[in-house]
């Protein structure tokens, strides 16, 4: 689980990074470029909803 939450991190950090973006001039562009963002977005909700269960199995497991 330790291994897979680095992942989710990783992952997160790219995406963050990939959110940082100049919408292009032409308006075809800009539509293309806003629907990769929402993908984005919700590869990012996603990937927090996944890391917060690893780290909630993590604390349980560190109780016992």
């Amino acid at each position: 689980m330790e291994k897979r939450r680095d992942e989710i991190n990783r992952q997160l950090n790219r995406v963050n990074q990939d959110e940082r973006i100049e919408l292009e001039l032409d308006l075809e562009d800009q539509a293309i470029q806003v629907e990769q963002q929402d993908v984005a977005v919700t590869m990012e909700v996603n990937l927090r909803k996944e890391l917060i269960d690893i780290e909630e199995k993590l604390a349980a497991m560190d109780d016992k």
